[in-house]
This record gives C-alpha cells, structure tokens and sequence, in this order.
C-alpha cells in the first residue's frame, strides 16, 4: 500500500501544491458547506489537497514508527522510550488516517457526481464547470488546441 501511495505522491504532487485560490476557498468553507461554489478552483479543491497531503504524512509516520516498532528486526536499534513514542505516533497517525479516509468517502458521496469520477475517471462538462471551473477552461484549451 506504501508503495501505491509513493507512486501517487510522485504523480499528483504538482496537482497539489496551495495556492491563493485554495486560501480563499479554505476562507469560504461555510459557503461551500452549503453547496455554494466559491473560487476558481482548479483540478483540486482545497479540501481535496489537505486530503492528499494528510495521506502522504500519516503514511511517511506510520512507515518510520512501523519500522522502529518492527521488534524482532530493529528492536535492539532503539532504546524503550523511543519505542514506547513510536508506538504512540503509529496509533495516532493509522487513527488520524482512518479519519480523513471517512471524511474524503463522506464529502465524496454528500457531492452529486464525485463518486462517477472517483470511479470511472470522467465526469460530466457540467459537473467540472460547476465545480472547478479553472481545471475545465484548462482541459477545454487542451482538448481545443488538440483538434486544430
């Protein structure tokens, strides 16, 4: 699983950075609570890259403190203390997860469309206009420039 999620890190990174957008729409949260479309979001919305960043940190955590609790490989590597800690910081970080993965399958399924994405890999024209309007004039001059 560690390895599926290093190579969506090296993928979608980029897709993901924050930018003055994302800040707005993180300001307008109440709106969007109440299916207000705020910002000109591109391919990700804020939300959606908390989601990507989170995962790849909880992971990186759980990797490090699995493998400093790993006792029959490393045990004599680290004194108790420092296991005792890494125990705590994977018990937080596999809860922390587990909890953004509810949240990502909750807002995924309170959004009309998202789960045809998440799915299937397509959404309507309609659906990305509405919805990140930026990543759709994006697809749309790509897709433009590609039947000239």
């Amino acid at each position: 699983m560690f390895a599926s999620f290093i190579i969506m890190f090296f993928r979608y990174w980029h897709h993901n950075l924050i930018n003055r957008d994302d800040i707005f729409w993180a300001k307008n949260i109440r709106k969007i609570v109440v299916n207000e479309e705020v910002g000109d979001t591109g391919r990700y919305n804020f939300g959606q890259k908390c989601v990507f960043w989170a995962a790849i940190i909880f992971l990186v955590l759980l990797l490090v403190s699995g493998v400093i609790i790993w006792r029959p490989y490393f045990a004599p590597a680290f004194s108790i203390p420092v296991i005792r800690f890494a125990l705590m910081l994977h018990s937080f970080a596999a809860v922390a997860l587990i909890v953004v993965i509810m949240v990502h399958i909750y807002a995924a399924l309170w959004v009309k469309g998202t789960i045809t994405a998440m799915v299937e890999g397509w959404v309507t024209r309609s659906w990305a206009k509405k919805h990140h309007p930026r990543w759709y004039r994006e697809v749309r001059k790509t897709t433009e420039k590609e039947t000239e």
